[in-house]
Formats: C-alpha cells, structure tokens, sequence
C-alpha cells in the first residue's frame, strides 16, 4: 500500500505542481493558465485546487477535457470533463453534457494510477478503461479547449498512464435521471464501432 500511496502522492503533486501536469480528466484542469507561470501562482492553483468546500476546484489547474465515446446510448456526444486532484486517488471528474452555464451534471469519472489499477480485484478491472488507449486520435478525440496545443499534448502525456471509470448517473438522452447509476464500459466494442466523425459528434 505504500508504494501505492507513494505513486498515488507523486502523481498528484506533477499534476498540481505545473502546466505540463495540470489537469484537465482528468482527466480530469481549470484555470486556464499559460505554461509560463511563476512557482507562486502555481502554488496558488494547488491551494485553490483543495479549498475549504468540496465543490470548489473542479475548474483546477487548467482548462477541461471533453471526450466522445463515454455514453453507450450516444456514443457522439462530446462529454465535458472539469477534474481536481484528490487525496485518495489522482483525481475526480465531474461529468457534463455541454460546457453551457446550464449544463447538466451527467456522471463522475475517477482516475487512479496503473498501481492502484494492479492493485484491484480482479472482477473490479473490467470496469476501468486505460487512458493511454483511449487517448488515441479514433478513440475519445480529447479536446483541451483551453489550452494551446503543446500544452494539451503535455497534459495527455501525463495523464496516459492513469485509468479511469466513468459512472453516469443521469443519461443525457433521459428527461429526468431515471435510471440506476451505470458504469460505461468506454473500450466496450459497441463504443470503438461506432462511427463518428467530427462533423457528427455533439458538442
């Protein structure tokens, strides 16, 4: 456990510590800061990142992610990703189904390191998806709106050894939240089937 704990802690300080980690997933993010900042701000962004109330720092360190291929009903829509670093794990995603100021709250997404992954059940493993596959150009077409391209490019390289599990909690396609929680299994064959184009993903 502890060289879980010690992975776990090591990731969680590269993510919080600069640009090049700051999360989006995960994915994952959110402040929207530029590669260039000094130690102070960053050390800012960390505290900000874990303040007083649970709901806040979900916009932390920088930017969001939004990904295809996470509802099973709709495998085009683009879901937005706004993630914090976490104590336990690497970090908490809340999940939404646009970027609008009255976007629905659709689901979570936890990230845990490849040891802590190594260190499930068995039976729990098949629930989990590797972001270094989903991260392909035909798989989840990750998008970092707010950051500029190397930086988005730095930020899935830190994050591609990590894993995620997606658990939707209210589908988009439902007027209401209607259905029991669901764990989207993302590599599910049905998901890497499905074609999709940029033209056709929702946004």
């Amino acid at each position: 456990m502890d060289k879980v704990y010690q992975s776990t802690k090591k990731v969680r300080e590269t993510l919080a510590g600069g640009a090049a980690a700051a999360f989006a997933i995960a994915a994952a993010l959110m402040l929207g800061v530029s590669a260039t900042n000094s130690v102070a701000q960053q050390s800012a962004m960390s505290t900000n990142a874990t303040s007083s109330t649970p709901v806040d720092g979900y916009n932390a360190p920088q930017g969001h992610l939004a990904a295809i291929r996470h509802i099973f009903d709709d495998p085009s829509l683009r879901v937005h990703h706004y993630c914090k670093p976490n104590d336990k794990i690497v970090a908490v995603c809340q999940l939404y189904d646009t970027n609008s100021a009255n976007a629905t709250l659709i689901g979570i997404e936890y990230v845990i390191t490849q040891d802590q992954y190594n260190s499930l059940p068995d039976r729990e493993k098949p629930y989990w998806h590797a972001h270094r596959v989903e991260f392909a150009p035909d798989r989840a077409d990750v998008q970092m709106p707010d950051l500029t391209p190397e930086q988005a490019k730095a930020v899935m390289s830190q994050l591609a050894p990590t894993w995620g599990k997606v658990v939707i909690t209210w589908n988009p396609n439902d007027e209401l939240p209607s259905f029991p929680p669901q764990v989207e299994l993302v590599d599910h064959p049905f998901m890497l089937n499905a074609t999709i184009t940029s033209s056709n993903s929702t946004q």
